[in-house]
């Protein structure tokens, strides 16, 4: 059985252990300008957002930061009245048990509570990711797609793979 409940302080090493290890089996590097140590700062996204955790037989088998609030400095690219999340991952011994459709179903929950329509962002990398959001029911939405070149920070140089590609949007909501 697996549980979907509120990240403890005592989990987030796990939590940001499990993220980074899951960003950095892509086969493309998401990594790049420290966003290792941001991700594994589970506790200042846990200040911003609500860190989710599916736990199955006592572990924690995977995470979610769900951001409710579009003005949180976790929120990337929504507009008011929407919410995303962000920073999904499953262990790798946990992939296929449903750890991760149980997080992103906890997310629409927390979304259609809220009246909130769910936009997200993923990588062209992620596709088993766009799968299990596509079975969720999002829907693709390359109007509201970021290029790379226009979300890149200065302080650091966009690898060569992530040139002339975009973050993909889908989005879902209850009431669709």
């Amino acid at each position: 059985m697996i549980t979907v409940r509120a990240a403890t302080p005592d989990e987030f090493p796990r939590v940001g252990e499990l993220t980074v290890a899951a960003y950095r089996a892509l086969s493309v590097d998401h990594l790049f300008g420290g966003y290792d140590k941001r991700i594994l700062d589970t506790a200042a996204r846990a200040s911003g957002a609500e860190v989710l955790v599916a736990v199955v037989d006592g572990r924690v088998a995977g995470a979610v930061t769900y951001v409710g609030d579009s003005s949180s400095e976790w929120s990337e690219w929504t507009e008011p009245g929407e919410a995303q999340f962000r920073l999904l991952a499953v262990d790798p011994a946990a992939r296929g048990q449903g750890a991760g459709g149980a997080l992103v179903r906890a997310c629409m929950e927390r979304a259609a509570a809220a009246g909130s329509t769910i936009v997200i962002h993923t990588t062209p990398w992620m596709q088993i990711a766009q799968g299990m959001y596509e079975r969720s029911g999002f829907v693709r939405r390359s109007d509201r797609d970021v290029p790379y070149e226009e979300w890149k920070e200065d302080d650091f140089d966009l690898p060569d793979e992530w040139t002339g590609q975009a973050f993909l949007a889908y989005s879902w909501s209850a009431t669709d």
